[in-house]
């Protein structure tokens, strides 16, 4: 198993299409970046919002409303059984909700009010030691999404060495560090109203540093005329990663290293090669790559280059990587185009259960932008489904139609 399956499992071409035709940016270059994290262990009182339990929430809302001060007056006013509140309440006065005062009276702790007036169990942890992540070049919080370890690859500094091995495929770029960390950016924590978005607690409290790391994440970074995006493996290469995005436009230090990683001559030449490769591959020797006026390839097939023992239909508008650069594949001929549409389309709904008439539509403008078609109706490609023996899609299609 090589290294780039395991740290991207998607394609790179599947960026290059959503930031071409879903973002809308004209890409130039595709890059393969380690960005720096800043894993900083902390310890801290911390408060985590939970749902109330039904009986809990009664209970608590007894002592805060409805005039209730005892076990026995909770029970009564609930029809509980006495045992059942007794447990309750012990319950809740270790989690800090409520106190017991002389002679069995009770009554909520401003944590306990706090609590039915937010309709949200408060609880706190004293002294939790716990991990969190801060993007290194301007040290703002990760979101969390970066949080979830099944999808989510963050490398220590020993893989560095494995992950960036030359004979690996795309070869990752490591950003280095500037500065160390900035333990200002725990304080400005307290401030965030966004802090579910961020995997933060509702509150953290007498907070310290334990440790501060650095580790790297696996980002593709496409590059285009106006800005750049950044894909994690979060969303597969469907979508970029705003905040990721935002910062990175932000980065000096990344920006140089993207315009130090090849010149234009030494990009220009790799594309050729590898589209001449590719083309003498595919017994297409006297097909030339043109370079478009956006200074970008690509390789321009006739019709009958296209078929089930040639060149799959659905590559058409489809990218090839050269480096950081890429290549192009077309079809001028618009029918081949028009059954690429048709087949791309089945791949991503014929097979899938349930997709709404919006989904739908939205996909199909997408595919004709990349095609240079005119968006069709679904009517039209349910007939078209038909008609090329797509069947899941033809089904989908007619569901869709028929609403």
């Amino acid at each position: 198993m090589t290294t780039a399956p395991r740290l991207m499992n998607f394609p790179e071409e599947r960026v290059l299409e959503d930031a071409a035709f879903g973002q809308g940016i004209e890409p130039t270059r595709l890059y393969a970046l380690l960005l720096p994290i800043w894993q900083v262990e902390i310890r801290a009182d911390v408060t985590e919002g939970e749902d109330f339990f039904l009986i809990d929430r009664f209970l608590e809302r007894g002592l805060r409303h409805g005039a209730l001060h005892t076990v026995d007056e909770l029970a009564v006013f609930f029809a509980l059984d006495q045992a059942l509140v007794a447990q309750a309440v012990r319950f809740l006065a270790a989690i800090g909700h409520l106190r017991e005062e002389t002679g069995g009276r009770l009554s909520l702790t401003p944590l306990g009010q706090r609590s039915v007036d937010d309709d949200i169990r408060y609880v706190v942890t004293r002294q939790d030691r716990r991990k969190l992540y801060f993007e290194a070049l301007n040290c703002t919080p990760l979101t969390r999404v970066h949080y979830d370890e099944e999808v989510v690859t963050l490398l220590p500094a020993h893989e560095l060495a494995r992950v960036t091995r030359s004979d690996h495929y795309p070869r990752f770029t490591p950003i280095t560090v500037a500065s160390g960390f900035d333990r200002s950016a725990l304080d400005r924590l307290k401030d965030r109203k966004d802090r579910a978005r961020f995997n933060l607690p509702v509150a953290l409290d007498a907070l310290e540093s334990l440790e501060e790391t650095v580790v790297h994440l696996p980002v593709y970074v496409v590059r285009g005329r106006k800005g750049l995006l950044v894909y994690g493996q979060a969303e597969a290469g469907t979508a970029p990663d705003p905040e990721l995005s935002e910062l990175c436009t932000r980065a000096p230090e990344l920006i140089n290293v993207l315009d130090n990683e090849e010149t234009g001559e030494e990009a220009d030449e790799r594309v050729l090669r590898s589209a001449r490769r590719w083309l003498r591959e595919q017994g297409l020797d006297s097909v030339a790559p043109e370079q478009d006026d956006d200074g970008t390839w690509s390789v321009s097939l006739p019709a009958s280059a296209f078929g089930e023992e040639w060149i799959p239909v659905s590559r058409i508008g489809s990218y090839r990587m050269a480096g950081s650069r890429f290549f192009r594949l077309w079809c001028p001929e618009e029918t081949p185009r028009k059954l690429a549409l048709l087949v791309r389309l089945d791949q991503r709904m014929g097979s899938r259960r349930k997709v709404t008439r919006h989904e739908a539509e939205e996909l199909v403008a997408r595919l004709a932008r990349q095609l240079r078609l005119e968006v069709p109706e679904l009517s039209r490609l349910r007939a078209g489904a038909e008609k090329t023996g797509l069947s899941g899609l033809e089904a989908q299609l007619a569901r869709l139609v028929g609403e």
